[in-house]
């Protein structure tokens, strides 16, 4: 059978056709099993492939089932993959302007807008590091002083993620994490390790990077919208309202990406950016011992 497929980059740059964070979205995977999609997303073997289960169409939106998978394991939720899976299923009903997509996380909106799309995460939970700064440190291979230990935290707005903010850009860039260590201080419950590093630009900018480990390898992704979301959700933990920031991530890994976060004056969390579509086709998908 014939299984069409397409390949977008999320949180790209207007006039960078190799920006943002590459995904491959299968529109009609309603007939694969489990197993099949994570051979699928082995054999493409970009961060995450998704896999639209089920679709349906009502005037002006869109709704749909979607699975999300790395080339190890599945995921509850992540943000690329829930906007560049949006832009497909928009086309596939004639240019919808919201969708909704549901995933193990929740259901979650999804609009287009005028930078492209824009998702609302999923409610937040957040809990205690008990990790110090020294081991914070070490397993970043950056200065103990750069680390702002009271501003690390455990969050979870629809996949969980160690969230630390250093005190400078510099700092951010120098990141070179240790994997060893990383399992140690950085791992969730039935996860690899994950950790997104962030410091301020500016009043209304953050460069930020996400790093997990693969086996005994460090591994970066250019665009993280489920980590931006955590930020979200940790800044307004802290009172944050009515305010929008921009996200640079990705220049490290050869990929710049531009992720657009925005808290609501009630405290919710929205990431957003530019989705552009750059190819697609079709595989030949034959059963294992067919």
């Amino acid at each position: 059978m014939d299984l069409p497929f397409r390949l977008l980059n999320v949180f790209a740059i207007a006039g960078d056709p190799f920006s943002g964070n590459p995904l491959c979205v299968f529109p009609d995977a309603g007939g694969l099993t489990d197993g099949e999609m994570l051979a699928w997303a082995r054999q493409f073997n970009l961060s995450e492939s998704t896999f639209v289960t089920s679709v349906s169409h009502r005037e002006g939106g869109g709704e749909a089932h979607v699975r999300i998978f790395t080339p190890g394991h599945e995921m509850p939720f992540a943000g690329h993959p829930t906007l560049g899976t949006a832009e497909v299923v928009a086309q596939l009903g004639c240019g919808a302007d919201e969708v909704h997509l549901s995933m193990p996380a929740g259901r979650i909106p999804v609009v287009r807008t005028e930078h492209g799309w824009r998702l609302a995460a999923p409610p937040a939970t957040l809990r205690e590091v008990t990790s110090s700064r020294a081991d914070l440190a070490a397993a970043l291979a950056v200065d103990e002083t750069s680390v702002v230990r009271p501003d690390a935290s455990w969050v979870d707005a629809g996949v969980e993620q160690l969230v630390v903010r250093l005190d400078s850009v510099e700092a951010v860039r120098a990141c070179s994490p240790v994997a060893s260590r990383m399992v140690e201080h950085m791992t969730s419950p039935g996860r690899p390790p994950h950790v997104y590093v962030w410091a301020r630009t500016g009043a209304t900018g953050i460069e930020a990077r996400l790093f997990y480990t693969q086996g005994q390898s460090v591994l970066e992704d250019p665009a993280t919208g489920s980590a931006c979301a955590n930020l979200g959700a940790w800044l307004a933990a802290r009172g944050a309202r009515d305010v929008s920031v921009v996200v640079s991530q990705g220049a490290a890994v050869g990929r710049p990406s531009r992720l657009l976060l925005d808290i609501d004056v009630h405290g919710g969390v929205h990431v957003g950016g530019r989705v552009d579509v750059v190819g697609g086709g079709s595989c030949t998908h034959e059963r294992a011992g067919a």
